[in-house]
């Protein structure tokens, strides 16, 4: 074999790695990178708001329920955008283009509540 021929045949063999290499890279590289998404949280609020003004008269009440509704709110934003590897931001800050999850959300909110009532419950009967 040729000084050129095997030069030739050492190029082609490096960018075949290179190339294996690289496609194997992009492939985990963009499996980690998560997408946008975007949540209606003024949406959200304002349900909340228009919930707590017709169910708590007292302020106390109202201000630990709003603190309730505060951490539900954050447990499920957490447990949607690592469930669905995406970044969710407020629709607001969104033009256009990214998955809405406001209805994943707010299920997940509903499961929390549930969860805490059960637990509140339990320990109740304790």
């Amino acid at each position: 074999m040729s000084a050129y021929a095997t030069v030739g045949a050492a190029v082609l063999l490096a960018t075949g790695v290179a190339a294996s290499v690289s496609a194997v890279t992009a492939h985990i590289v963009l499996e980690r990178v998560p997408r946008t998404g975007s949540v209606r949280l003024a949406e959200l609020t304002a349900d909340y708001m228009a919930r707590a003004a017709r169910e708590h008269g007292d302020r106390d009440e109202a201000v630990e329920a709003a603190r309730d509704w505060g951490k539900r709110l954050d447990e499920a934003l957490v447990r949607t955008a690592a469930r669905r590897h995406v970044v969710l931001l407020p629709a607001r800050a969104v033009a256009a283009g990214a998955e809405d999850f406001t209805a994943e959300v707010k299920a997940a909110m509903r499961a929390l509540a549930r969860e805490h009532e059960l637990r509140a419950s339990q320990e109740a009967k304790r």
